[in-house]
């Protein structure tokens, strides 16, 4: 997004959050958006009892987030940093003054907006599992960073609690599953820290494959 961030370099601001710190609230005055450098964000949306739903992620690499919100008022959603992240806040309104008469930045734009589709369906096809325990192996997938082609170990940005709150498990079925997929050798799992030691594994599990190492508890 650095074009972007040139051409309208009057309305950016460099911006650092702290992990659980708040981007936007839902509801609030939208006025910006956010092109992340690194980082994860959740995307959350609020119930009036004021239960939290994650209902979205942020793309580990590049993303702009607030595009739900780019043509309203308010933040349809909030956004919360998972991770500590760093971002460039971009006044919306300048941005769409400078789309105008400017087709590259306009692809542009475009291109963000569908790497934010290609996140939310491959989340999609994760919740769309009928098998908790495929649902569990393909969330870990789709937070491996990309940039890993082999066995590799990252920090997960979210609790036990928090991703079966994404994936609609309970906490102990999340817990259960992964630790019998430690124990199958699929993963090794340290507090915070995921380490994939059989790819083949994880994907048989994550495709439902018949015969694969772990327990397959609905949840």
């Amino acid at each position: 997004m650095s074009e972007i961030n040139c051409i309208v370099a009057d309305a950016v601001q460099h911006v650092s959050f702290k992990p659980g710190a708040v981007l936007f609230l839902q509801g609030e005055s939208s006025s910006s958006l956010y092109s992340l450098k690194n980082g994860i964000v959740k995307i959350c949306s609020h119930s009036a009892e004021g239960r939290e739903q994650i209902v979205g992620l942020s793309n580990p690499g590049n993303l702009m987030l607030g595009l739900q919100s780019i043509n309203e008022d308010r933040y349809a959603y909030t956004g919360i940093a998972a991770t500590s992240v760093q971002a460039c806040k971009i006044n919306h309104r300048a941005l769409l003054a400078h789309v105008h008469g400017k087709p590259d930045l306009a692809m542009r734009l475009i291109t963000a907006i569908n790497a934010q589709l290609a996140h939310s369906r491959a989340l999609m096809e994760v919740l769309g599992h009928t098998c908790a325990a495929a649902k569990v192996a393909s969330f870990i997938m789709l937070m491996t960073p990309k940039s890993e082609h082999s066995n590799c170990g990252f920090a997960m940005p979210f609790s036990r609690l928090e991703m079966a709150s994404i994936l609609g498990l309970s906490e102990e079925t999340v817990c259960r599953l992964m630790a019998s997929m430690r124990r199958s050798g699929a993963i090794h799992a340290p507090r915070g820290k995921v380490e994939i030691r059989d790819w083949n594994q994880l994907h048989a599990i994550s495709e439902g494959v018949s015969g694969a190492h772990v327990v397959t508890d609905s949840g």
